[in-house]
């Protein structure tokens, strides 16, 4: 009898198994901007269908994978937003939140070709509905009851789509717009399928969905900690905030889902927000990354310059452009996954941005730059300096437009215009152009040089910007509201030994910029820090990453390992309380700010992975400093490799074991 079961269960699995073929001009997942935790089906980029459980107004919960089996340890309420777990491939999903009712649910699905195949599973009996009424803008979808579920009709230029959700369990309700079904009256989970074409039946989705998760359990990067998986964090935040807009049929990983609430194909595409995001997203998802990274590059304009923002609906920025982290982010990613061809094929556009940078913001042709704006526009330079409301160009008395720039050399824009040069030089040559990857190598010491000739102020022991020379001549004044663009010449390796000591005895300074929470983005000597608004005080990962790639050149074990734990253990506060990973966070408490459901709040997370294991700019694997925890991550990809590295501490050392 067991033999003849086990062979019907065979042949049943089998066939679903052969189902996980996928049709390319499908998609399924949470792509849907107002849905993090629905399921979108899109056809041939012109019809689509969106269910969306209606979690009610109690918080819910995220939950993340248990590190010894593939099972649920640890959850988090999350207000708003459930960090769910995505594979990025959708070949899992898993959410778990709380009814009104006060029902624990859980919800499981797996694509399966064509199709989602689910697992509903409650505490107790309770009615649960899902939203039928969310789509982009031009889709028109239709619902109607079935004897099964529900069926949907969408019309295309192509014709007519149909798609239909088959249920284990009867409906309770439909009204067009929302369908509810009641789930955990047998105490037994309830099942559903859901697609185009012939659907899947039932039988094997418990085995399917055990799978799956076990299989993206062994795979996928994390981290065991004592303060949880930061690693885990940071992939699973990106994976929720992948979306699809219709415009242009374009899927990415926007900075945040808050923007497309009233129109789905609000979907801004912000320059180094992007470049950031997709330098994250390489760790567990490589092919989003990419694409991330193209819904930046495919925005540059014909003079070279990629502006601030695109995709949205007031169109791509003319005037304006962001800080030039691009060919850093992609060079760090080639040598986590390495790809050639895609080198090839950004490095044009990103050597045409760093020449557009020495065209239109070298207003005095000294080979020194500053930050601008084509229409002249303050405000608008501000926006491209990424610290939007900065005190340190706008609180300074003086600081004006002249033309297109503002009429002070920017210590920030030279150091990441070296530091871009740099990772130039290391692509070009990657690709084989090795007269430009000398020409770019050049670049950046030359830029290097004229830091130093020009913007070291002795008096303070630290580089400023400062306002262009007098017109008799003499040297234009510093400004001096610090802040950590002035540590950035340490990213550009600018500093000797003595001025880096200098700068991070600055940094390390508990009134200035030390202290539980760092780094503060005004000094908090200044008046402005008291009142902690966006980049007049608070933190924000995008700042602290970069002067972490300066900390890395120059810094003492101790300091790197102090410097990661702090970055770390801000990250993690808020996302085991809360599940945030925040726009930018508070540096008188350490608690999120702005938005709360972010994603670049996440370099935090990865200072932490850089200081445990690092890959050198030429591509060797280095031990890193570590942090004072006890840590093992796991599948961190080195060069198309995952490594296992362990750190443990004793009173007199610490080791650290790193292995394929």
């Amino acid at each position: 009898m067991y033999s003849v079961k086990f062979f019907l269960v065979s042949i049943i699995m089998s066939c679903c198994l052969g189902l996980h073929a996928q049709t390319s001009n499908i998609l399924i997942g949470n792509y849907y901007y107002s849905a993090p935790n629905g399921i979108a089906f899109i056809k041939e980029g012109q019809t689509a269908f969106v269910i969306n459980p209606m979690m009610g107004a109690n918080r819910f919960t995220a939950v993340l994978f248990d590190e010894q089996e593939a099972g649920f340890a640890q959850a988090h309420q999350v207000n708003d937003y459930n960090a769910s777990i995505v594979a990025p491939d959708d070949s899992y999903h898993c959410i778990r939140f709380q009814t009104n009712d006060n029902s624990n649910v859980t919800i499981e699905w797996s694509r399966v070709r064509d199709a989602a195949i689910g697992r509903m599973v409650a505490s107790h009996p309770t009615n649960l509905s899902f939203d039928l009424t969310k789509n982009w803008p031009g889709f028109k979808s239709s619902y109607q009851q079935t004897l099964f579920g529900i069926e949907g009709v969408s019309k295309g230029t192509f014709g007519e789509c149909k798609w239909q959700m088959n249920v284990s369990d009867s409906l309770v309700s439909f009204d067009g717009k929302h369908a509810t079904w009641r789930i955990g009256d047998s105490g037994k989970p309830t099942y559903f399928v859901a697609g185009f074409g012939a659907l899947p039946d039932f039988q094997a989705i418990d085995h399917l969905l055990k799978e799956a998760c076990q299989k993206y359990e062994r795979k996928r990067p994390k981290a065991i900690t004592a303060i949880g998986d930061f690693v885990g964090a940071m992939t699973n935040n990106l994976n929720n905030t992948r979306v699809y807009s219709n415009d242009d049929r374009l899927l990415f990983i926007p900075v945040s889902r808050s923007f497309g609430l009233k129109n789905a194909n609000q979907a801004p595409v912000f320059c180094w927000d992007s470049f950031f995001n997709g330098l994250m997203a390489t760790y567990d998802n490589p092919a989003m990354a990419k694409a991330t990274f193209r819904a930046v590059l495919d925005g540059a304009l014909p003079n070279g310059m990629i502006g601030n923002v695109r995709h949205w609906s007031m169109g791509p920025s003319t005037g304006n452009s962001q800080p030039p982290v691009g060919a850093m982010c992609i060079w760090r990613a080639h040598l986590l996954h390495p790809d050639i061809e895609f080198l090839r094929e950004a490095y044009p556009v990103l050597k045409a941005w760093n020449a557009w940078w020495m065209k239109y913001r070298n207003a005095k042709k000294d080979s020194l730059l500053e930050w601008g704006d084509e229409g002249g526009s303050f405000e608008i330079a501000m926006y491209e300096t990424g610290y939007d409301d900065t005190p340190h160009f706008q609180k300074v008395k003086g600081v004006k437009m002249i033309g297109t720039t503002m009429n002070c050399y920017a210590v920030d824009l030279c150091a990441l215009w070296a530091m871009d040069a740099h990772y130039l030089s290391l692509i070009a040559n990657a690709i084989g152009d090795k007269t430009a990857a000398e020409q770019h190598k050049k670049d950046a010491e030359e830029m290097n040089k004229r830091i130093n000739e020009k913007l070291w102020n002795e008096k303070l022991g630290i580089y400023c910007s400062r306002f262009w020379d007098n017109e008799d001549g003499t040297p234009g004044d510093f400004l001096t509201k610090l802040g950590p663009q002035n540590f950035y010449p340490l990213i550009s390796g600018a500093a000797n030994k003595e001025q880096a000591k200098s700068i991070l005895q600055i940094m390390t300074d508990p009134d200035q910029f030390w202290g539980e929470w760092i780094l503060p983005t005004i000094s908090r000597k200044e008046p402005e820090f008291i009142h902690q608004r966006y980049w007049s005080g608070n933190i924000w990962g995008p700042s602290n990453y970069l002067v972490w790639l300066g900390v890395k050149k120059y810094a003492p074990a101790w300091l790197k390992a102090a410097y990661a734990q702090k970055c770390v253990h801000l990250f993690m506060n808020n996302w085991n309380s809360a599940g945030y990973c925040g726009e930018n966070y508070f540096a008188t408490t350490g608690r999120v700010c702005s938005n709360p459901n972010y994603t670049w709040g996440a370099l935090l997370c990865l200072v932490g992975i850089e200081s445990l294991i690092d890959i050198s700019d030429d591509g060797d694997i280095i031990k890193g400093s570590g942090f004072n925890e006890v840590c093992d991550l796991y599948n961190i990809m080195l060069l198309g490799e995952p490594y296992h590295i362990s750190l443990k501490h004793s009173k007199s050392k610490s080791k650290m074991n790193i292995q394929k």
